[in-house]
């Protein structure tokens, strides 16, 4: 009867289908990739979106990405607050070098802030299926979007990572 603490893997996804409600999901797509700064372990990492809402859904993320409040977390108008340190900092600009080494493309994000403390914006990623990048768990507030054509696509890619504690389909 102890106390346990677990860290367990998270490299959760979210399915994109086109009935899907588009500003349900880009609020869940929004607070589950930003909310806590990418740090927790049911962060969403991974956004699998049908190709016939990928260009919408993507473009109205990059928007609402633009307009994350960030700051001190005890602010009730920040969305987003810092990393927890600077070895944190330094793992998401490792990632984003390796993340451009690979292939992805940043369409938004991507800085540190130059503020006091460990403050990064958060980021959005283009990616494929063949980048090993999006298989390892950065915990940086980091989302990589894949685009499909079929649900059985999909479910292979986010079926893919060794991890993996929540998935959502819209």
């Amino acid at each position: 009867l102890g106390r346990t603490l677990l860290e367990l893997g998270g490299n959760n996804g979210i399915i994109v289908m086109p009935d899907a409600d588009a500003d349900l999901a880009l609020r869940a797509i929004l607070f589950g990739a930003v909310g806590t700064s990418g740090q927790r372990c049911t962060t969403t990492r991974r956004l699998f979106l049908h190709d016939s809402v990928s260009e919408d859904i993507t473009d109205r993320l990059v928007t609402a990405y633009g307009q994350v409040k960030i700051g001190n977390p005890l602010n009730d108008n920040t969305l987003m607050g810092p990393l927890v340190d600077d070895s944190a900092v330094n793992a998401y600009k490792v990632a984003l070098k390796v993340i451009e080494e690979q292939g992805g493309k940043i369409l938004c994000g991507g800085d540190v802030l130059d503020v006091s403390g460990s403050f990064v914006e958060p980021t959005i990623v283009a990616a494929t299926s063949d980048m090993p990048i999006t298989r390892e768990e950065t915990f940086a507030p980091i989302l990589y979007i894949f685009d499909f054509d079929s649900i059985d696509e999909a479910i292979t890619m986010h079926n893919s990572v060794d991890q993996g504690l929540s998935s959502s389909i819209f």
